[in-house]
């Protein structure tokens, strides 16, 4: 069975492992995810890098459900993660 065609925007989401777009998450007043988008396609390999308070971690809890963006879109394998 041939899957659904998941469309946001201009781009087809079938095709992507990690899309996040217009991320923004907020802990106590400290923006932690600025307007954070990435997408991450099969075959690709990606380094998060950056010094401490940059968001990395936060980015990783959102991609994993733990911690809700404020704002933005973020899909794994086409699901959405709320």
């Amino acid at each position: 069975m041939k899957r659904p065609v998941l469309i946001h925007g201009k781009k087809k989401l079938n095709e992507s492992i990690l899309y996040m777009d217009g991320v923004n998450v907020s802990f106590d007043g400290f923006r932690a995810l600025n307007n954070l988008s990435i997408l991450l396609e099969p075959g690709e390999l990606r380094a998060i890098i950056g010094p401490n308070g940059a968001g990395k971690t936060t980015m990783m809890d959102v991609i994993t459900g733990k911690v809700r963006p404020d704002n933005g879109d973020v899909f794994y394998h086409n699901q959405t993660i709320n």
